[in-house]
């Protein structure tokens, strides 16, 4: 399989931006916070993080790491869990192609991204990843050629 490089870029695209989205989950998990709201903001000065500043890695470099507010430092996890997050999404669309496997393969290693991650700066690993990662295992096993339902129900409770 030789993907167009279009869509590889789409894909690492993709893949940053829902790295994105995972670092608001290593943040605000072991917290209890909620991942969807509020906005994400800037834990020194407390302003809402601008739609243009929120381009994964692309802003952070921009901005030089810092806040465009106050210009506190911005930890350099941020764009590392995106480009990580892109290069996982671009190397489960080589490895599998396009059919759906991609999704399942890239939502297995995006979700221990965020479980190693969480687990370095926290120590813990919260709920959310392990019981999502739970269903999505079994939920997936419902789906054309992978493993059967049964087999992942016995793994997930063994």
């Amino acid at each position: 399989m030789n993907p167009q490089p279009a869509i590889i870029a789409l894909t690492a695209l993709l893949g940053a931006m829902l790295g994105s989205f995972l670092n608001v989950c290593i943040i605000r998990l072991p917290q209890g916070r909620s991942v969807v709201a509020p906005r994400s903001s800037c834990p020194n000065c407390g302003r809402a993080v601008r739609a243009r500043d929120n381009i994964p890695v692309l802003s952070w470099l921009i901005l030089s790491g810092k806040c465009r507010d106050c210009g506190a430092a911005i930890s350099v996890q941020y764009p590392l869990v995106e480009l990580a997050s892109g290069a996982l999404a671009v190397a489960c669309l080589l490895h599998c192609g396009y059919g759906w496997q991609w999704p399942s393969e890239f939502l297995f290693l995006y979700l221990l991204l965020g479980i190693a991650v969480t687990d370095l700066r926290s120590y813990v690993i919260p709920d959310p990843f392990s019981l999502g990662g739970l269903a999505a295992g079994i939920g997936i096993s419902f789906l054309p050629g992978g493993i059967e339902p049964l087999s992942a129900l016995t793994g997930a409770l063994t």
